[in-house]
This record gives C-alpha cells, structure tokens and sequence, in this order.
C-alpha cells in the first residue's frame, strides 16, 4: 500500500509540473492575445479575479487531463477502473495547486514517522528480550567453574 501511494504521489507530481509549464508556455504564446488576455492577466475586482481563477483551474484541469490520457498516468490512480474517467481525476488532481501537494507530503511523512517508530519499537523489544536471555544463561552457569 506504502508502495502504491509513492508511486502515485510522484506520478501525479510530475504530471501537475508538466501541467503548470504547459500553462506557463500558452500564457507566453498566447498571452497577447485579447480572450487569453483576459484569463492570463490579473482582474481588478474581486469577483472578476475568482472567475478568473476558476476558469484557469478548468483550464489546468483539462491540460491535465489531455496528459494524462496521453501519457497513462490516469491508470495509476484507477487500475482496474474505467481509463476515460481515470484520466479526469488525474487532470483534477494535476490542477488541484500547491495546497493539495503539501498536504499529501505531510500525509507521506507522517506515514513515514510512523513506519520508523514501528520499526524502533520492534528493535528495541527484540533487544530487550535477548538481554533478558543472556542474563538468564549467565544465571544458569554456576560461579567459579
């Protein structure tokens, strides 16, 4: 399970990367132009600036998407599931910001903690409990022989 969220994780990574340099790429390609100008450029007004927000995460969403069918990554997140859909939870997921991404590498590093507490625990019973039988074996052997 540990495996599979790695290499889910790196992979919806890498994928949210291609998405935000393919829109770094349209924004300077395209960005003169008047309909990009209007998503590409700040908006005065806060109403005006959260549509234009939302419009650039559809917009990410469906780079996202289009990577993600063309490059397989939507069968990471849904092996055995239907590929089309796959490929929209991964365009969602490669749009969701740097939010999302932070609070899955807590999720990962708290896991990790956990596993190494584990694995200390585990350690140090078995040491106790070989402790426990060399003094008992050296109780056994009579003094002075």
């Amino acid at each position: 399970m540990n495996l599979y969220l790695s290499t889910l994780l790196a992979t919806m990574v890498a994928l949210s990367v291609a998405v935000e340099r393919v829109v770094e790429i349209l924004k300077q390609f395209c960005g003169t132009w008047p309909v990009a100008k209007l998503l590409f450029t700040a908006r005065p007004t806060p109403g005006a600036e959260n549509a234009r927000c939302a419009w650039m995460y559809v917009l990410s969403g469906c780079i996202g998407a289009v990577l993600s069918a063309y490059t397989g990554a939507g069968a990471q997140i849904l092996p055995h599931g239907n590929p089309h859909l796959a490929d929209a939870v991964a365009g969602l997921l490669s749009s969701g910001g740097s939010s999302f991404w932070n609070h899955a590498l807590d999720m990962m590093q708290a896991a990790k903690v956990v596993k190494e507490q584990t694995a200390a625990a585990v350690v140090q019973a078995n040491a106790s409990t070989s402790a426990a039988v060399v003094v008992s074996t050296m109780a056994a052997v009579p003094a002075g022989d």
